[in-house]
């Protein structure tokens, strides 16, 4: 059975070549790996630097990271997660790690996808929020190139307080972008039936035309053992196979130790608990991902 790891966060150092050593030894077929956050992005805020002032909150804007965004910062992680990819593309699907406040994100976010291979985008709602309108320039360009975003959501054990702008029925405004494909992380834990819900209404704006929903969930951990049962249950019942795709969220050097762990995991829950034929539990592990990348 072919295993595709959807959730990889790549830390910036590691080489294509390790890191198909390292899915090598986790059994993984294939992963999509994320750009690593950009330094400028995730170093402490230092209020007495006037450099490391975020303009939206000079502004006025409430609750900015206080992170000053270089372009640099952004082109340069892109170019090492795509250069990750180069070693082994037809096993690394490289995403550009996007950060709307930076400076020409959009025009990175062009040239990483057109000019070196990248599959699509990473986000995490940081102090903004899915519908705000600093947002819609990405949209606009990525559902123009027919490529994904996949979207953290639920609570956010980093990045301060921005949980509160990860809740999943703030993703309802993608319904905008009808053919923008989209997942959310982590069955959006702890608000797994409000994710759930959210796809409900992804599907009923595509008319309940399977090919055109949108919307496919993530569900690397994030929803501890106690939950992670009742949370796939839910999500197979409503969503169907075909839209839940199987997550380890971990960096690639960790994924030796923590992938067959997940992996054993949610295949027991799937074949023991919920007693799931076999064609659905490849598509859990593999297609769901296929399709989500496809054109």
């Amino acid at each position: 059975m072919r295993i595709w790891d959807c959730h990889c966060h790549a830390r910036g150092t590691e080489t294509g070549e390790e890191v198909v050593r390292w899915m090598d030894q986790a059994g993984l077929d294939r992963i999509t790996l994320f750009g690593a956050y950009p330094p400028s992005m995730s170093q402490p805020f230092d209020a007495s630097d006037p450099l490391r002032l975020d303009p939206f909150d000079a502004s006025g804007r409430p609750g900015g990271s206080g992170l000053k965004y270089t372009r640099e910062d952004v082109r340069a992680a892109i170019d090492h997660v795509a250069k990750v990819q180069a070693v082994a593309p037809e096993r690394i699907y490289g995403m550009i790690w996007a950060e709307p406040r930076a400076p020409g994100m959009v025009e990175e976010i062009e040239r990483g996808i057109n000019d070196l291979g990248l599959h699509g985008v990473k986000m995490i709602p940081d102090h903004w929020s899915p519908g705000d309108e600093l947002l819609y320039p990405i949209y606009d360009k990525l559902q123009a190139l027919g490529k994904p975003i996949q979207f953290h959501s639920g609570i956010l054990y980093g990045f301060g307080d921005s949980s509160r702008f990860c809740r999943p029925a703030l993703f309802e405004t993608l319904m905008h972008w009808p053919r923008l494909r989209f997942s959310l992380a982590h069955i959006s834990w702890p608000w797994t039936d409000e994710c759930i819900a959210v796809f409900g209404r992804i599907q009923a704006a595509a008319n309940y035309n399977r090919e055109r929903v949108q919307m496919w969930i993530d569900t690397c951990r994030g929803t501890p053992d106690a939950w992670r049962l009742d949370a796939l249950r839910k999500a197979f019942a409503f969503c169907g196979a075909d839209h839940l795709m199987f997550g380890v969220d971990t960096s690639p050097a960790d994924l030796p130790r923590n992938a067959p762990v997940h992996v054993r995991k949610d295949l027991d829950i799937l074949r023991n608990e919920l007693g799931m034929p076999q064609d659905q539990i490849e598509m859990f592990f593999w297609g769901a991902a296929e399709r989500f990348f496809a054109a």
